[in-house]
């Protein structure tokens, strides 16, 4: 996430020198197609990346999600939001996070922005008039702005002890790529099961002709566990069980990666000189695929806001500038935070007669088109009050 930001910040202030230190090698080469990870684009970063110039050569490597099917496993609800209900080709498009980032690579090397992996950064020094990187042996790098985005749960974070809340949801999700049997038509899969919400993207069909989809899968710890020590054979059986047929039959899945589930969201997300981002600052459920998406927009408002204050003749790095940026993302992280907890509550079977004002829901979604159409729009990410800036 830090590249995106760095990206913004160059194209707000183009003079500016821009570095990004990665913690790790960069991987080389592509992935095979049932072991590469994926991320969900909604409207909003699509709008994003084509201000920035990238978007047709992601667009022409994604998979276009044109309906999203809710369903509840052996219950009687279930709901279909289609691209129609917003008035778009696509509701958002499933991307392999290689060709993500290859284009933000190359985006990044194009606007003058430096990248250095590995890097090792070991803290942040404020104690002087400016930031300064803490590198080990290697001489500290002195900045006007440091923006920290070093996953959840940030070791800096914690060197500059920045207050967290931190809520263990006792979920563990489980993700890998799959195959069915047929041809994608191009609908993404949201299933309540007993054990926890399943999410399947589109994937673009492989050489194989078969359907290929990135698999999002939480569960109790325990469960997750167990599954994560099976072999494919019996993997694939429990996940057959779990989504049903309507996909058909699944064949194949790849290299299985699983994660504990937790919301962490800092309490401070900038100082003087410091912009704390990505899932350093928030991080979401993993149900509706919007943890990318939001970080996309804040880096896309922070440009904005750097280059109003610019305009204005202000110091665009300052606190309070900052400051202004923090306040402008605060509603959509929020409104963000809040919706995707609510899905994930939902997703979570509490029993057959608690169970039944959910389905009844999922009927009322399908059958009451301005609430449906609210909420497809709602997870588009439009009318999030974005300017994008224009092109350098």
């Amino acid at each position: 996430m830090g590249l995106a930001f760095a990206i913004a910040l160059k194209r707000s202030l183009p003079s500016a020198a821009v570095r990004v230190l990665e913690a790790r090698a960069l991987p080389s080469g592509a992935p095979s197609a049932l072991d590469s990870r994926a991320t969900a684009l909604n409207l909003a970063s699509r709008d994003i990346l084509t201000s920035w110039g990238i978007w047709p050569q992601i667009e022409a490597v994604g998979a276009a999600i044109k309906a999203i099917h809710v369903s509840s496993r052996g219950r009687f609800g279930s709901a279909v939001m289609e691209a129609s209900d917003v008035g778009e080709a696509a509701l958002g498009y499933v991307v392999e996070n290689h060709f993500v980032g290859a284009a933000l690579l190359k985006l990044a090397a194009d606007s003058g922005v430096v990248l250095q992996a590995p890097a090792g950064v070991t803290g942040v020094d404020v104690s002087g008039a400016s930031p300064a990187i803490l590198r080990g042996e290697e001489a500290p790098i002195v900045a006007d702005l440091v923006v920290i985005a070093d996953g959840a749960d940030s070791s800096l974070c914690h060197h500059l002890g920045v207050n967290m809340v931190r809520r263990d949801v006792k979920q563990r999700a489980v993700a890998a790529n799959v195959r069915f049997e047929g041809v994608s038509e191009g609908t993404a899969w949201e299933r309540f099961t007993e054990h926890g919400p399943i999410a399947l993207l589109p994937l673009p069909d492989d050489v194989s002709g078969s359907q290929r989809y990135n698999l999002i899968w939480s569960m109790h710890p325990d469960e997750s566990r167990a599954l994560e020590g099976a072999d494919d054979a019996e993997f694939l059986q429990a996940l057959q069980r779990a989504v049903g047929w309507r996909l058909g039959r699944l064949t194949d899945v790849g290299r299985r990666t699983a994660w504990d589930l937790s919301r962490i969201s800092v309490r401070e997300q900038v100082r003087a000189g410091i912009v704390i981002a990505g899932n350093a600052a928030h991080t979401l459920h993993p149900v509706a695929g919007q943890g990318f998406n939001l970080s996309l927009r804040d880096a896309s408002r922070l440009a904005q806001t750097l280059a109003v204050t610019r305009g204005r003749g202000e110091d665009s790095l300052s606190l309070p500038a900052l400051r202004q940026y923090e306040s402008a993302v605060a509603k959509d992280q929020q409104e963000t935070t809040r919706a995707t907890d609510f899905l994930a509550t939902l997703f979570r079977s509490r029993g057959v007669f608690l169970d039944l004002p959910r389905d009844a829901a999922l009927v009322g979604l399908d059958l009451l088109v301005p609430l449906r159409r609210t909420i497809a729009r709602r997870g588009t990410g439009k009318g999030m009050d974005l300017v994008h800036e224009g092109r350098h």
